[in-house]
């Protein structure tokens, strides 16, 4: 290469930058990162507002299980998601299963972690899975106060395959059934069904009858879930078996005549 060859070379490389690109640039680059800054926060107070909605729907109802669904108006599914894995990893909820979150609560004469609700874990589980399920007849016997016998593991008809789930010392077991045994799922009177399937042969004796019918008139009789549960009995009386239609219909009647019902 020439003298004068690398003596271009050499003056292109040193060729100065124009002062007026230089502060134009500069003024673009600054402007760059206020918009990333702008977005960061804007991005930082979105998950904020989001994080605090989601904390306060849950103190409304601590005892419950949630899903991501649960939090549809709220946010974008990913939003969503990220946020209540963050709200976990802080300890702020508990993950009990793929999908499933609870505030976390101490047992008052343990002090250790209180275990899941698992009528709670059950609903959430129906949410997060569009799924119908029905609960064993020693579990709705026990959750009605029928029985002092508590499962070690709960087993649920329902029409999805999924996975058992582990609550402390319980187990839900899930069982995969037809439609036809899905017919009381969802409704009030579910559990008043399956319990007195479950407890049919200990109602052939005297006494036993009479404490269940006397338990039952008091549930029929509740303020709160008493008219509902009565009214899903009579619209499907017709597909119980004659023994238990034979049984609700006397205590139905029985329950109408406390109220002065005709």
């Amino acid at each position: 290469m020439s003298v004068r060859s690398l003596r271009q070379t050499s003056d292109t490389k040193a060729s100065p930058v124009c002062p007026k690109n230089v502060a134009l640039f500069g003024h673009d680059l600054a402007f760059v990162r206020k918009m990333y800054h702008i977005s960061d926060m804007t991005t930082l107070a979105h998950d904020t507002d989001l994080r605090s909605r989601l904390l306060a729907r849950i103190a409304s109802s601590p005892n419950e299980v949630w899903t991501p669904g649960d939090f549809a108006d709220l946010g974008s599914r990913a939003a969503v998601d990220k946020t209540l894995q963050r709200l976990a990893a802080a300890g702020d909820l508990r993950r009990i299963d793929r999908g499933l979150y609870d505030q976390p609560r101490k047992n008052e004469l343990t002090g250790r972690p209180a275990v899941p609700d698992y009528r709670a874990v059950i609903r959430a589980v129906t949410r997060r899975d569009q799924a119908r399920a029905v609960v064993d007849g020693m579990t709705a016997a026990n959750d009605l106060g029928l029985t002092t016998a508590v499962p070690a593991r709960i087993e649920v008809l329902v029409d999805a395959r999924l996975k058992p789930i582990k609550l402390g010392k319980q187990e839900i077991h899930f069982k995969f059934a037809a439609p036809s045994r899905l017919y009381w799922a969802g409704r009030p009177a579910m559990r008043v069904v399956q319990a007195l399937h479950w407890m049919q042969d200990m109602l052939a004796q005297d006494d036993e009858r009479a404490r269940v019918r006397t338990a039952l008139r008091r549930l029929f009789a509740d303020p709160k879930h008493g008219q509902p549960i009565r009214d899903d009995l009579r619209a499907g009386l017709s597909a119980l078996p004659i023994w238990m239609q034979e049984f609700l219909r006397g205590l139905l009647s029985a329950t109408d005549a406390d109220e002065g019902q005709p």
